[in-house]
């Protein structure tokens, strides 16, 4: 299985992801270097070796198409001026029956009980 988890970030859903399928290998993006850098520091801390962490835009993917079993982002929509186009190219790098799987928070309707 292949994953690609777009915006990141510190990686610490990526590196599950990649203990998941262990047999498998798994690509996190951001368009941070320093966050990537933290991102492979504890990717080598757990001793998870079928990830890798690459710089990169989730609106313009420098994947082909169909390149991926599962593309995911976590809490990354309400961060880009585009979120179509994010969820079009996360479309166009996924395979034919494969997932896109996103998840985001929609704040208007958060209660917060103190």
């Amino acid at each position: 299985m292949t994953i690609l988890d777009v915006g990141c970030g510190p990686g610490t859903i990526t590196i599950d992801l990649a203990e998941l399928v262990p047999h498998g290998h798994v690509i996190g993006i951001d368009t941070s270097e320093e966050t990537l850098q933290l991102a492979r520091n504890a990717a080598v801390e757990r001793g998870v070796k079928n990830v890798e962490f690459v710089l990169g835009d989730g609106n313009s993917l420098n994947y082909s198409n169909g390149s991926f079993d599962v593309v995911h982002a976590h809490q990354v929509l309400q961060h880009v001026n585009n979120p179509v186009r994010l969820l079009s190219e996360m479309k166009r790098v996924t395979r034919k029956g494969g997932v896109v799987a996103v998840r985001e928070t929609d704040f208007d309707s958060m209660t917060a009980h103190y």
